[in-house]
């Protein structure tokens, strides 16, 4: 079994505790006269979405520098059945809260979404 590796833009980053991939269809739709939906299909996308239930200020400082630039766009590298695959992608928003374990702080419930261009 392979393990799963993640970079953006060539920097390794933590494990998220999930990371799921959706695959969906990018189309173009509209209603004609008679009110009959027509669409075509543009693409098919995808999108990387990554959870962490608890993930240090540290680690996250990496991602958000990663992100955070005026580049919009970014190259994720991954692993999809064991194979290496990377994608052009932008990120959605980063929610997060803030918890602190003794005199520990980290950042929990930390959810975000990278899209396929």
């Amino acid at each position: 079994m392979s393990t799963l590796q993640l970079s953006i833009d060539g920097v390794q980053i933590k494990r998220p505790t999930e990371f799921i991939i959706e695959k969906y269809p990018l189309t173009k739709s509209g209603r004609v006269a008679s009110g009959k939906m027509t669409m075509d299909l543009i693409a098919w996308k995808l999108k990387f979405n990554f959870r962490y239930e608890s993930i240090s200020s540290t680690d996250l400082n990496v991602i958000l520098q990663l992100l955070g630039t005026n580049n919009m766009f970014h190259t994720l590298c991954y692993t999809d059945g064991g194979e290496q695959k990377s994608a052009t992608v932008y990120v959605g928003a980063i929610p997060k809260t803030l918890f602190r374990t003794g005199c520990v702080w980290y950042w929990k419930n930390v959810a975000f979404s990278l899209i396929e261009q």
